[in-house]
């Protein structure tokens, strides 16, 4: 949707000159996109924090995020699918803190703040120890999570701590999205996709129960990274390179052209989950 305004930024800007490069920067990103996006389908601008729900290529919600802290923990670019909505999730703790930070030993040793913090851990006959922390306000995916299976483990949910949304700078997490009004998201989806009526959604939602609700069709997501796009308002932006990914970009445009032009990275690809000491 933003190639077109791109390229008319590009033919005002002067040649060789900072925003020229910028713009040409973010064209090259639209290229790796589809052009067809789909006739329903989610989109955030990573650095702009901000995620759109969009129906033939008109913006019908915006919601601000929360993403991925710089470095090990930055959000992805990615094209998923969302298969469904689930409402009152559980959190599978990582090994990396269960293991690696002692929170299986803290929960089996002291039962009482387990309760107190909805966590549950099993020990198998191996001694591996599992962690899981049950449906409620304090979970540190709140009250919903977009089902989006990916290689990344990266997807949309609420988090306990909304305050975080009013700061400007909003890279936080652990490379998941935090998303602000996550439930009217997840309700309206659901009607969406799903074919729910809402007192159904709000029913389900209210009962603080685990509950998956798949979507008849999915839904196609967007996680996008463009330091100058339209915003929210359809005006033409710039926005801060949280990520620095700009240099890598310009400096692909410098070198010489190469038979095969296939892009390779050396981004190590973890899976990353949000621990909930972070949203204290």
């Amino acid at each position: 949707p933003d190639y077109a305004a791109l390229k008319e930024e590009l033919a005002k800007a002067q040649p060789g000159t900072k925003r020229h490069k910028l713009v040409q920067a973010n064209m090259d990103r639209w290229r790796w996109l589809p052009r067809d996006l789909g006739g329903q389908y989610l989109i955030t601008n990573v650095p702009e924090y901000q995620l759109r729900l969009t129906v033939n290529d008109k913006i019908m919600r915006t919601y601000r995020t929360i993403v991925g802290k710089p470095g090990r923990t930055a959000t992805p670019q990615l094209a998923e699918s969302v298969e469904g909505v689930i409402l009152n999730p559980t959190w599978t703790v990582p090994q990396s803190i269960v293991k690696g930070e002692g929170l299986g030993a803290r929960v089996l040793g002291n039962p009482a703040w387990a309760r107190s913090k909805g966590y549950k851990a099993t020990r198998g006959a191996n001694g591996y120890v599992s962690v899981v922390q049950g449906p409620g306000e304090g979970n540190a995916l709140g009250r919903m999570k977009l089902d989006m299976p990916n290689r990344h483990a990266i997807f949309f949910h609420d988090t306990p701590s909304r305050n975080l949304f009013s700061q400007s700078s909003r890279a936080l997490s652990h490379g998941c999205i935090r998303t602000e009004r996550a439930t009217e998201l997840a309700l309206t989806l659901a009607i969406l996709q799903a074919g729910l009526t809402a007192d159904e959604g709000v029913e389900m939602l209210a009962s603080g129960e685990y509950t998956r609700v798949p979507f008849t069709k999915k839904m196609p997501a967007y996680i996008t990274y463009f330091t100058m796009a339209t915003n929210i308002d359809g005006k033409m932006s710039t926005f801060g390179d949280i990520y620095g990914r700009d240099g890598a970009v310009l400096a692909a445009f410098q070198a010489p052209r190469k038979a095969n032009r296939s892009r390779v990275t050396d981004e190590e690809i973890i899976e990353i989950v949000d621990d909930p000491r972070d949203l204290a």
